[in-house]
């Protein structure tokens, strides 16, 4: 009889509900939909102590992402795949901030994402020069109809003679939004050179690549902001892009586990791809700006 009490009698908390989607819980986290129940009911000092752990829980996970990262190419994917994530920040997270970061400091330095003419202050991207006609060949000899190229370009070209700044301004926004599409383009490509790797493992390599080669360009961006280097000579975009190469190497080495030579070539048609993918994006972006300014 006492047995049977004991059984029947439900601990404080026992059934308890979550609030969020009305599952069973079982410990401080609904193992449904994962949201951490808090007791409001309490002094603020222990609420503040909670949200203050929280708040260091995330700052360590950082500091670990970020040492790896930057050390050791490649090491993130492998973690990730492996199953060893919790350690780490997701790579969507780590891939949206350090890209908000690199756009934001395109956007208060002044730095340009184009070059119109003979403008100043450029980063990397594209230049097209706006010409006022002279020089040019006999109107005979012109084509009848303009090509897309410059159906895009001669809106563009007046726009960048009229209010340059502007054009960066609105340019620089539309393509934070629009480069995103490379990484999925980069993981495709990565799925045809690796066929026995699965997208979703090229796709979180992808992330972590883009991630470390945004924060490189932020790297590159301060050194030339400090240098005061001239829109010519870019000291820091250029080193950037050169630990970029060499990271990118490493990196495939390790998640691929491939040879120097095979990994070498592979690289390079990763390279021309990624190019042609990422002019046509430029292209689109300039489209895209004419058409909805």
């Amino acid at each position: 009889m006492t047995a049977i009490m004991v059984t029947d009698q439900i601990a404080p908390g026992d059934n308890e509900q979550c609030p969020n989607c009305a599952a069973i819980l079982n410990g401080p986290f609904c193992a449904s939909c994962g949201q951490r129940q808090m007791d409001l009911d309490q002094p603020f000092r222990d609420i503040a102590g909670e949200a203050m752990e929280s708040f260091l829980s995330v700052d360590t996970r950082i500091l670990r992402t970020l040492w790896p990262l930057i050390r050791r190419p490649g090491l993130l994917t492998v973690e990730f795949m492996e199953g060893r994530r919790a350690a780490y920040v997701h790579p969507f997270k780590l891939y949206f901030a350090f890209s908000v970061m690199l756009f934001i400091g395109l956007a208060v330095s002044g730095y340009s994402v184009i070059q119109i003419g003979e403008s100043e202050d450029v980063v990397t991207g594209v230049r097209f020069e706006v010409s006022d006609g002279e020089g040019t060949e006999d109107a005979s000899e012109a084509p009848d109809e303009p090509s897309f190229l410059e159906r895009v370009l001669g809106p563009v070209a007046e726009m960048a003679e009229n209010d340059p700044a502007r054009l960066n301004r609105i340019f620089t926004d539309r393509l934070a939004k629009s480069i995103v599409l490379l990484v999925p383009i980069f993981a495709a490509l990565l799925t045809v050179l690796y066929r026995r790797r699965r997208y979703v493992a090229n796709l979180v390599f992808s992330l972590h690549l883009h991630s470390f080669a945004f924060l490189a360009l932020i790297f590159g961006l301060v050194i030339d902001l400090v240098a005061g280097a001239p829109a010519q000579s870019r000291p820091g975009n250029g080193l950037a892009v050169l630990v970029i190469a060499v990271y990118s190497f490493l990196a495939l080495r390790r998640v691929y586990g491939q040879g120097r030579f095979l990994t070498a070539i592979k690289m390079q048609l990763l390279l021309l791809g990624y190019l042609v993918a990422l002019i046509v994006t430029m292209i689109l972006t300039l489209a895209l700006t004419v058409v909805t300014v």
